[in-house]
């Protein structure tokens, strides 16, 4: 009996073209995904590079069921994903008239069998891990820094439990300092909760900060994956084995892709 550690997804043959949904004006035959094949396993920060257009957004629409496949197969635990799924956008989804808690509570009001007493007490743990004070779940969004919003909208996310996180470059608008400050928290929250993340980005360095492994898109394939280290620890910027591990996905990406968009 094998010992391999089965992944959490599976992603095989995956195709995708706009001409195949409905309400599109795309014109037949734009493949915007062609056999993409991928596995994430528990515990681990897949991170996907690659030009604007490529497909990375387009593969985390197609996990988080907002597009349907035109072929191939995608499962979560041997099923097709469902609820256990997480995304989190560039700019936050939370509702402005809502507070900070209803915002964060909002899991309650759309699956009615969920404890909500149980919540807040899940919620307040998550505000420990992400070092916000309670005091902020009285205020509205509007009255939030970037990072705080940011955060806030993380932990809205993990208020339903997923298994999967997709993460759609959820750290490019802030500032240098929160980003690094929030690429850690949530490389640890992954490290300690034994969940899965995809990361689509343009940023090199953090693919190699918190990435296990990085992959370049181009043109709707998977083109090269790199081993960046197996734990999901953050690999410190300024060390040789991060300058190494980033000339070497760089010089990778100027090849595939071309000039970096």
């Amino acid at each position: 009996m094998s010992n391999e550690v089965k992944p959490l997804l599976t992603i095989d043959g995956l195709c995708f073209d706009f001409s195949s949904q409905a309400q599109t004006n795309e014109k037949p035959g734009n493949q915007i995904l062609n056999q993409v094949s991928l596995t994430v396993r528990k515990g681990e920060i897949v991170c996907i590079l690659g030009a604007s257009g490529c497909g990375k957004t387009t593969l985390l629409n197609l996990i988080a069921g907002l597009l349907t496949a035109t072929k191939g197969v995608i499962e979560l635990n041997s099923q097709k994903p469902t609820k256990r799924l997480g995304y989190i956008f560039q700019s936050d989804a939370l509702f402005p008239w809502r507070t900070v808690k209803d915002n964060l509570l909002l899991a309650a009001d759309i699956d009615r069998s969920l404890d909500k007493n149980a919540l807040v007490q899940v919620m307040l743990q998550y505000l420990s891990m992400f070092h916000l004070n309670e005091q902020i779940l009285t205020k509205y969004p509007i009255q939030l820094s970037g990072g705080m919003r940011q955060r806030v909208s993380i932990i809205q996310s993990l208020m339903f439990d997923p298994e999967l996180l997709l993460l759609d470059e959820p750290f490019s608008a802030l500032d240098y300092y929160t980003k690094l400050k929030l690429e850690s928290e949530f490389s640890q929250f992954v490290k300690e909760r034994g969940t899965a993340a995809i990361l689509v980005t343009h940023d090199i360095e953090e693919a190699v900060a918190i990435g296990n492994r990085a992959l370049i898109m181009n043109a709707g394939k998977l083109q090269k994956e790199f081993l960046i280290r197996s734990e999901a620890a953050v690999m410190e910027r300024g060390t040789s084995d991060f300058a190494e591990k980033y000339r070497e996905i760089w010089s990778e990406l100027k090849s595939v892709v071309g000039e970096i968009q």
